[in-house]
């Protein structure tokens, strides 16, 4: 077996083995799942096993994040995984849980050097656990002159406001009054690819949710009686359960394209995220999948999903508050056509529509040249 066979098997192993434990944990239901998420190391998963993480790629971190969103998990997977992962490349050790701040817009920072160091001015709103972490990480400036900032969360001159999205996660505001950084460094990545990561990784969370959207909706159509048989033999629920089944599919397949995206930018074979039409379809495709996950799982269970005590609305609401953090459809749909528009004339449109095509026919090309 050649070396890069080898490498290729053991990451699959790997992959397979953290699929297995997340699922067992999210299956058991503890209590302190984010304690024992961490205690697992599934927030380092994207750190290389030297710094006590598992080295996996974008793709299968996002697998990870499609169980989390699967289960409900009241957990800032996502945000810890990038936070670990940025903290990292910014040289800070020692945080227990760090978020992101994930934003298209980085004006509303203020980065000023002063006599004894940096300062940083400005408001971040709605950071994901802001109250609860211990450090934020964000990013301001593009292109080479982009810059990554970590701030301590107890650091003098950091006040917070404290807030939560519709699923009740916490979405904190954070002002920053002449803050000093833990750490200022030219970023791996500039402000609005970091927004463009964070929705593909929302897109992973709503491909789960709405996977078991359709699964509660199946179970429940198969146990519900009206006249004498399970609803689920009516034509009419038959329909909208197979058409929510299309859309469970195809929110999947956005979000493992635009996670595969990710990868091929960092290893140098892909488009920047901020030029991939993988990476702004995901959450658009995820986002219109989900407000139709919701309408038609509603629509089977009836009244009874909206209570409290049924586990639907826990899905439900998420979906709904994912879909508009970090860029609804029309945000990416705009910025999808600009992309379009941007590129050549005559294969930026084709691409997009058929980029199988394409690359095929530029082989075809390739080899009648050779």
């Amino acid at each position: 077996m050649s070396e890069e066979r080898q490498e290729q098997a053991m990451s699959e192993e790997t992959r397979d083995m953290l699929h297995e434990a997340a699922l067992r944990i999210f299956e058991d239901k503890p209590e302190d799942l984010w304690a024992v998420l961490q205690e697992s190391g599934f927030d380092k998963a994207l750190l290389p096993e030297s710094k006590d993480g598992a080295g996996v790629s974008w793709a299968d971190a996002c697998g990870l994040l499609v169980l989390a969103g699967e289960h409900a998990a009241a957990a800032p997977l996502a945000e810890a995984m990038v936070g670990h992962w940025l903290l990292d490349h910014a040289g800070v050790e020692g945080a227990t849980l760090p978020t992101i701040a994930p934003s298209a817009h980085s004006e509303q920072i203020r980065l000023g050097s002063a006599r004894d160091g940096w300062r940083v001015d400005g408001t971040l709103p709605r950071v994901p656990w802001g109250d609860a972490c211990t450090h934020v990480a964000f990013i301001v400036g593009s292109g080479t002159a982009a810059q990554l900032i970590v701030l301590a969360r107890d650091a003098a001159g950091v006040s917070i406001t404290s807030g939560r999205n519709l699923a009740g996660e916490p979405r904190d505001t954070l002002v920053l009054e002449g803050v000093v950084p833990q750490a200022v460094v030219s970023a791996p990545l500039d402000a609005r690819e970091l927004f463009s990561l964070a929705a593909i990784l929302r897109s992973a969370l709503m491909a789960g949710a709405i996977e078991r959207c359709l699964a509660l909706a199946v179970e429940y159509a198969n146990l519900r009686v009206q006249f004498g048989r399970p609803i689920g033999k009516f034509q009419a629920v038959q329909q909208s359960i197979a058409f929510l089944a299309t859309q469970a599919a195809a929110a999947r397949a956005a979000a493992e394209a635009g996670s595969e995206a990710i990868d091929e930018w960092l290893d140098g074979v892909g488009e920047p995220l901020t030029q991939s039409i993988a990476a702004a379809s995901a959450k658009i495709r995820t986002g219109e999948a989900a407000g139709q996950a919701c309408a038609i799982a509603h629509q089977v269970f009836g009244a009874i999903g909206f209570t409290e005590e049924h586990e639907l609305h826990r899905f439900t609401k998420r979906l709904w508050s994912w879909r508009d953090e970090c860029g609804n459809e029309a945000f990416w749909s705009r910025e999808l056509g600009e992309r379009i528009l941007a590129g050549d004339p005559g294969q930026s449109l084709w691409r997009a529509v058929v980029p199988t095509a394409t690359t095929a026919s530029g082989a075809a090309e390739a080899g009648a040249a050779r």
